[in-house]
């Protein structure tokens, strides 16, 4: 909505006031920020306020179904658990530091604070403010609001830094043409990444050349961009003086299409990663969410084909035991392979279909557990956009149900690696395969292509050679049924749930509000520092690329 863009846009512009003479916002050249602009950009995230209370709302049904402390609050996994889904699902980004393999799994236990990381350092100062005692709703709210702000911040002052590459004013309108060039260059170092050396107007042309070699979409992407800036002046026309035609851009303006882009950019790689999982679902055994590498190699329609190597470092191969290795589809689609790096927070992803399986249950379970007959009959019920309901669930299904009861109880912990295996054999499509922690070690490509012994593309990409070699070596019956599918006997959770100790009385609850509006608050000064080294750790890290 065009409020929510405009609140987040003026609470950026509050934070990012001057500390540098004539500058408006914070880029990664400036590391520092007001105290009294923090504090006024964090009372606009106060459990009362609008933006807050909508995420408290989305948060809702997951929020209750999390394991809680003796409190019955969240524990830091918890926490970035849950961070982690709500940004997935609302907006497909999936920020450094939140998601449960690769970087946040090595950083969990971490007390440094990583460059990059904001999530870490924030959630290291709600700890220490709420002494230990875990995060309520309205903590997690606050968290992921001020979380998406800086995010956005950073957006903009990236966006700062290409208006003075291309010497554009920001402290007035610019054109149309003008503002589309920088969204264009803003976009076309994202995909270039490291690689990139535009410095000023002269170096645009190049820019974008080897913007297309990178990504064979992008002039279709900064026409979708386009269109969706005219689509939000349209739907703002009333808005506008009528009397005067006005096609300049205003830097607040501007703001105000990028935070559009930076949220909707994930539903236009949703027609790619469609494409690309109905092309392999046409090549695997029935139901089983697997196919052949051979097969793989072999579909010439696929965008890409990743080596070897790679792929088992993703963790999507499956070799143990079998004739011929086959691709774990759902792993494949939603890894670090199908990713567009957005900032040095986040990239965004394919859409994780697990997640709206998973909200469901958690709408109605509205506990960290359940019995194996309640799981069964509401999963039995569930029907999503893309499938119908399943049904009857099967004897296996229920047999594996009641065997991760009886390891809890004769309760189903909904956020353990157990009840995440269940969901992947329940829908193989769908949900995928949840690897024992410490068995992968997944990375970006970019990551990939700086480790030791991969600094070319072919370490990424699988070469000629390697593709003709598993080609040859189809064995048509080797595909496996749904029965054969692997079985991990591992549990792992995201925390253990604790009985409160005792009820909260309408008391307590007003005190928690206050003592949560105090927490954030009294969060300002340290964040000021804190800012600092994390802004200035984010202006030394290399941009990341995206192969495509």
């Amino acid at each position: 909505m065009v409020s929510r863009a405009a609140h987040a846009v003026l609470a950026a512009l509050a934070v990012f006031a001057p500390t540098a003479a004539g500058e408006a916002f914070l880029s990664t050249r400036y590391q520092s920020v007001s105290k009294e602009a923090i504090e006024d950009a964090l009372m606009q995230e106060l459990p009362d306020s609008a933006n807050v209370a909508t995420i408290k709302n989305e948060m809702f049904a997951m929020y209750e179904s999390l394991p809680k402390n003796e409190q019955g609050h969240l524990e830091p996994a918890a926490v970035r658990y849950a961070l982690h889904r709500y940004f997935v699902h609302k907006y497909g980004w999936y920020v450094k530091g939140l998601d449960v393999q690769g970087e946040a799994s090595r950083s969990m236990g971490s007390t440094e604070v990583m460059k990059g990381l904001a999530p870490s350092f924030i959630l290291g100062l709600f700890e220490q403010r709420l002494h230990g005692r875990g995060l309520a709703l309205e903590e997690l709210a606050v968290f992921a609001a001020t979380l998406g702000d800086l995010i956005f911040q950073e957006g903009l002052g990236s966006l700062q830094e290409v208006y003075a590459k291309l010497e554009l004013p920001t402290s007035e309108p610019v054109t149309e043409a003008e503002f589309d060039q920088a969204i264009r260059a803003y976009f076309a170092q994202l995909v270039v990444g490291q690689w990139n050396d535009f410095q000023g107007p002269k170096d645009f042309k190049k820019l974008e050349e080897d913007a297309r070699e990178v990504l064979a979409e992008y002039d279709e992407t900064m026409m979708w961009a386009m269109d969706l800036r005219k689509s939000r002046d349209y739907a703002d026309r009333s808005s506008r003086n009528p009397f005067k035609h006005d096609s300049s851009v205003s830097f607040e303006r501007g703001a105000q299409h990028l935070l559009e882009l930076m949220q909707h950019f994930g539903a236009l790689t949703k027609e790619e990663c469609t494409s690309t999982k109905e092309q392999l679902q046409e090549m695997e055994a029935p139901g089983t969410g697997r196919v052949l590498l051979s097969d793989f190699y072999a579909n010439k329609k696929l965008v890409m084909h990743e080596s070897v190597a790679y792929l088992r470092n993703l963790g999507v191969l499956e070799e143990e035991g079998l004739r011929s290795p086959r691709l774990i589809t759902a792993n494949y689609i939603t890894s670090m392979s199908r990713c567009y790096p957005f900032s040095s927070y986040f990239s965004i992803c394919c859409h994780d279909e697990c997640e709206d399986l998973m909200g469901n249950l958690e709408s109605a379970v509205k506990e960290p557990h359940a019995t194996p007959a309640r799981i069964a009959e509401v999963i039995s019920g569930i029907s999503t956009s893309e499938r119908p309901a399943m049904g009857n669930i099967s004897t296996k299904l229920m047999d594996r149900l009641e065997e991760i009861a009886n390891r809890h109880d004769g309760q189903v912990p909904l956020h353990g690696r157990l009840f995440m295996q269940w969901m992947h054999h329940a829908f193989p499509q769908d949900c995928a395969f949840p690897h024992v922690s410490g068995t992968t070690n997944p990375v970006t490509q970019d990551e990939w292509l700086v480790l030791p012994g991969h600094e070319d593309l072919e370490t990424v990409l699988a070469p000629e050679s390697d593709i003709e070699h598993h080609i040859a070596q189809q064995h048509p019956d080797v595909h496996a049924g749904l029965d054969d599918l692997p079985w991990t006997a591992v549990e792992e959770l995201v925390a253990i749930d604790k009985p409160s100790r005792q009820p909260r009385s309408r008391t307590s609850r007003v005190l928690r509000a206050i003592l949560g509006l105090i927490a954030v608050v009294s969060f300002a000064l340290p964040l000021v520092h804190g800012s600092r080294a994390l802004f200035a750790g984010a202006s030394a890290e290399e941009k990341t690329a995206h192969l495509v």
